[in-house]
């Protein structure tokens, strides 16, 4: 938590909306304290939650509800309080999904790879799944996550080409990707010299993405810049999921109003 760039967000997001009463602060709580922490979230002191890795999967069973998608990708990251009703969401779907629009990437017959399948990583899954991609290659550590990450790709579109494979077949398979998504850490600071890909595979018109937004330029970014791809940060995203998480604690369409680049150019200058 203390990597966070949420309250500085926060604060931004209401100031452009002129709300002078809100606030947004981190608790970071060891799995043992959730289920105490949500007892008393329930009960009031506070309208809403932002939820981080590793609690994504271990809320659910602390909600009264749970969004459909959520629910699917086994994720939530918003938890939405009404009277003493508890009900979870997953905007990190929505914040990628917006991203991915803001810099024109078309999903639909296009081929992906994903390195990590964690919480994060099963939102993109999902979003890749909805919009028809044609073929999603998985990347990860341990067999049972990348299984469990499939079948949600699956489940949302079992028409996708979906492949379990290790950094040497990815090698052999990178001349056809489109887009090769970082959902891991590996790269966040203070660890900023390494990156997930022990060598870089990047070609000129691919895309690599990072969800890592600190430091702004990861190792990642760099190797694929140098080979020619094209790059996308996290920030966009971290941005779009809070925005939308605004929503849900407020209603309305808060995204119409708000200036979602300045959002970015704040959280930039916030980075060190």
């Amino acid at each position: 938590m203390g990597h966070s760039l949420s309250p500085v967000l926060h604060k931004a997001i209401y100031r452009q909306l002129e709300i002078d009463d809100a606030s947004y602060r981190t608790v970071e709580l060891p799995e043992e304290r959730l289920k105490g922490f949500f007892s008393g979230f329930r009960v009031g002191g506070f309208d809403g939650v932002n939820v981080t890795t590793p609690h994504k999967f271990h809320v659910i069973q602390l909600l009264d509800e749970v969004d459909s998608k959520a629910k699917l990708i086994n994720a939530v990251n918003c938890v939405n309080r009404v009277g003493n009703k508890l009900t979870g969401y997953n905007t990190d779907l929505l914040g990628f999904a917006y991203s991915l629009r803001q810099n024109d990437v078309q999903i639909e017959g296009n081929q992906f790879a994903i390195l990590g399948a964690g919480g994060s990583a099963q939102a993109v899954g999902a979003v890749l799944a909805e919009g028809e991609a044609k073929r999603v290659l998985i990347i990860n550590r341990t067999q049972e996550r990348a299984e469990q990450l499939k079948s949600v790709i699956l489940a949302v579109n079992d028409a996708i080409d979906v492949i379990l494979c290790d950094e040497a077949e990815l090698a052999q398979r990178a001349p056809e990707l489109d887009c090769i998504i970082n959902t891991t850490s590996v790269g966040m600071a203070p660890n900023v010299k390494v990156s997930p890909l022990s060598k870089s595979i990047f070609h000129e018109g691919c895309l690599a993405f990072d969800l890592v937004y600190n430091p702004k330029q990861t190792q990642f970014l760099i190797d694929a810049e140098k080979q020619g791809a094209n790059t996308v940060n996290g920030l966009q995203m971290l941005v779009a999921q809070a925005v939308y998480s605004v929503e849900i604690w407020m209603g309305g369409n808060i995204v119409a109003h708000v200036d979602m680049n300045a959002l970015v150019r704040d959280l930039e200058k916030a980075i060190k």
